[in-house]
C-alpha cells in the first residue's frame, strides 16, 4: 500500500547507510583507501553524520561504474605525479639553447 504522502511505497524509498568498513568490503578495498580518497576527493560519495561517516550502496555501486576503464593508457584525472602540470615560472626547457 502506497503512502499518499510520499507518493511511493515507503520500503523502497529507504536509504540503506554503510560504515566505512562495510563500504571497504563491499568494494574489496581498505578503509585506509576510503579514507584518504576522501581526503583527496576523488573517492565515492559520502554522507556526514555529526561525526559519523556513512556511504549508500547506490553512491558505491555508481562509483564503480564510473571508475570502469577500457584500457591502461586512459587518462586517470591527473592524479599521477608524473603528468602533474609545470608550476608557474618553472622552466622546464634547460636542454633546449636559447636563441
Amino acid at each position: 500500500m502506497k503512502d499518499a504522502s510520499l507518493g511511493a511505497n515507503p520500503a523502497t524509498t529507504e536509504i540503506e547507510l554503510l560504515t566505512p568498513k562495510e563500504a571497504a568490503v563491499l568494494l574489496r578495498l581498505s578503509v585506509s583507501f576510503l579514507a584518504k580518497a576522501r581526503m583527496r576527493g576523488d573517492g565515492p560519495r559520502y554522507r556526514k553524520l555529526s561525526r559519523a561517516v556513512r556511504y549508500t550502496r547506490a553512491d558505491l555501486v555508481l562509483w564503480l561504474k564510473a571508475s570502469a576503464k577500457t584500457s591502461t593508457t586512459e587518462w586517470d584525472g591527473g592524479n599521477r605525479r608524473d603528468q602533474a602540470a609545470p608550476h608557474e615560472g618553472q622552466n622546464y626547457s634547460t636542454n633546449r639553447k636559447e636563441e
